[in-house]
């Protein structure tokens, strides 16, 4: 057995509504499902980006059968460019986004990231695949 990919990940925000506009904006994505002051989820290519508002998903509901997940404090996310995007493209895009860049960053090997910071704070990457050896 092996796995094949990330099929979801999360990220906690309690502003969803603002998490909902960043992303769809800043990054395209679509909103599949959302319940308000709850969760937004969103689609992301072949994957899904999930976002909790903290305060309500450490609680417990007898209903959701669903183990309790959650984190404090930022997390993180890296999106990956897309074949013939170039990270000066994603560059530019986030500027005329009004978005600032944190860092960018040379990796071993000549692959780049840029850092930035959603509206709860979390750390959202733009990287090169070729940082994993991903092309």
């Amino acid at each position: 057995m092996k796995a094949t990919a990330i099929l979801e990940t999360a990220l906690y925000a309690a502003d969803l509504e603002a998490a909902e506009a960043f992303y769809t904006r800043v990054f395209g994505l679509t909103v599949v499902r959302r319940l308000a002051g709850q969760f937004v989820f969103l689609r992301c290519a072949p994957g899904m980006l999930l976002i909790f508002d903290p305060a309500l998903s450490a609680a417990t509901d007898p209903a959701n059968p669903i183990p309790r997940h959650g984190a404090l404090g930022a997390g993180h996310l890296c999106f990956a460019t897309a074949p013939g995007q170039t990270i000066e493209a994603w560059r530019t895009h986030l500027a005329a986004q009004g978005v600032a860049i944190e860092a960018d960053h040379i990796w071993p090997g000549g692959a780049r990231s840029l850092y930035l910071r959603d509206p709860a704070g979390n750390s959202v990457e733009v990287g090169e695949p070729k940082m994993w050896g991903l092309d």
